[in-house]
């Protein structure tokens, strides 16, 4: 991996994550973006280019307004640096290639439906659809598996999320959580769609019980589940080959 190379992908996923802020902030007037300069959401004031340096002018503001002195929430340095870590993960992992385009693309649409499910419990559905759209077209291709296994994740990621929003009549997950299965499912194709709905349960289940006994949350308080299958499908898109033929070596198959 080219260290050059690296940093500068580091530094487009800050400037990418930065304008996902705005995303996630607009999402219900994208238009406004195209013709709106960001404002404080406190003040109200305009913010000047340099108010909005990704990453560097949290820090230099030391996380406040410049104008009000009011708190900046921490989703703007969170989700800057963690597009960029992430961009920095898929070069190592496919390097200067379509392929790094393709799931860039994907998982920078996905950073989106994470931020705003986690922050409304809501999956923003335009978002999804395109991600889905993007995803049929081209995992088959860029996963290597094929068409026959992108179908099967897809029918296996949303057919035990739909029966299972279907028997809880939603009270368990929403109707959202089906169409992001059905693409995340599609993105690691078959036999890995089972590995990251496990994963998902798995490290929902530890988040939810942390936020208990952190009296965070209550046992009847709901909990955003897409952030949990794009989490997951990140593990299973780099570590599920590993992981099943370790599980298959320990059960002696």
């Amino acid at each position: 991996m080219n260290i050059i190379t690296a940093i500068i992908v580091f530094l487009l996923g800050l400037a990418v994550g930065s304008f996902l802020n705005v995303v996630i902030l607009r999402i219900d007037d994208l238009k406004s973006i195209l013709n709106t300069r960001s404002k404080c959401p406190h003040c109200k004031e305009t913010l000047k280019w340099y108010d909005l340096l990704p990453f560097i002018s949290f820090v230099l503001l030391k996380g406040k307004c410049r104008y009000c002195s009011k708190t900046i929430s921490w989703q703007y340095p969170l989700v800057e640096l963690g597009v960029a870590a992430l961009f920095v993960l898929l070069y190592f992992q496919f390097q200067l290639s379509w392929a790094l385009v393709f799931y860039a693309l994907v998982f920078t649409i996905l950073t989106v439906v994470f931020a705003y499910d986690l922050k409304y419990q809501l999956v923003p559905d335009e978002f999804v659809w395109l991600v889905l759209i993007i995803i049929l077209a081209g995992s088959w291709y860029f996963g290597g598996f094929g068409l026959l296994n992108m179908v099967l994740g897809g029918l296996i990621g949303g057919g035990v999320i739909a029966f299972l929003v279907l028997i809880s009549k939603e009270k368990w997950m929403g109707a959202g959580d089906i169409k992001i299965a059905i693409a995340l499912g599609a993105l690691v194709g078959y036999p890995q769609a089972p590995l990251l709905l496990f994963l998902a349960f798995v490290i929902g289940s530890f988040f939810g019980i942390g936020l208990i006994i952190f009296q965070k949350k209550g046992l009847k308080d709901s909990l955003p589940f897409a952030p949990f299958l794009i989490f997951s499908a990140l593990i299973t898109l780099f570590f599920g080959n590993m992981l099943i033929y370790w599980y298959l070596s320990k059960m002696g198959i």
